[in-house]
C-alpha cells in the first residue's frame, strides 16, 4: 500500500443543484443551503430527473463503484418550452474529450434545447462561480484585453 496523495480531481467536490428544484442554483451565494458535495460516477448517475441533466451525462460502465477522475459542471439552457435552467453537477473528466462539447452535440440533437453556457472545472466548488454575462464589468475587461493582444498580435505580424 503506497501513501501517495490522490490525484487532483479523483475526489473534486462539487456543486450539485438543478434551478427547476432550487432557485438558489441559478446563483449560488455564501450562505446558500448548496452544499458541494464528492464527486462519485454513482452521484452522477443519481443526478437525474430533469431534462439538463439527462442530456449532460456521459454513461459510463456501472456496477461496483469506480475512481475515475471527476470535474465539477456548469450549464445553462433553454428547452422547447422556453424555461431556463442552470445545471450545476459532476462529470466524468473527458480527458482529451470536453464534456461541453458533447453536451453541445446531444443538444443539436434535441429539439429546441439551447445551451447558452457550458464550463468544466476541477477545483472544489469551481462550479459554483457567477456566470459572466454580457455587459458586466468581467466581460468588458476581457474584451479590452482580447482587443490589446489582437493589436499587439497584429503589429508583430506586420512588422
Amino acid at each position: 500500500m503506497t501513501n501517495d496523495p490522490p490525484q487532483r480531481g479523483h475526489c473534486v467536490k462539487c456543486y450539485n443543484c438543478d434551478s427547476t428544484s432550487n432557485e438558489e442554483c441559478t446563483e449560488i451565494k455564501k450562505n446558500s443551503g448548496i452544499v458541494p458535495e464528492t464527486c462519485t460516477p454513482s452521484l452522477m448517475a443519481s443526478t437525474t430527473g430533469n431534462w439538463l441533466a439527462d442530456l449532460t451525462r456521459i454513461e459510463y460502465f456501472g456496477g461496483a463503484e469506480i475512481t475515475v477522475p471527476m470535474v465539477c459542471q456548469k450549464i445553462v439552457a433553454t428547452n422547447e418550452n422556453g424555461d431556463t435552467m442552470t445545471f450545476r453537477g459532476c462529470q466524468l473528466d473527458g480527458g482529451k474529450t470536453d464534456p461541453c462539447q458533447i453536451a453541445f452535440g446531444k443538444a443539436k440533437l434535441q429539439r429546441g434545447i439551447e445551451i447558452a453556457h457550458c464550463s468544466i472545472c476541477k477545483d472544489d466548488e469551481c462550479n459554483g462561480a457567477v456566470t459572466v454575462r454580457p455587459g458586466s464589468p468581467a466581460m468588458l475587461l476581457a474584451a479590452g484585453i482580447a482587443s490589446v493582444l489582437a493589436v499587439v498580435y497584429t503589429s508583430k505580424i506586420l512588422y
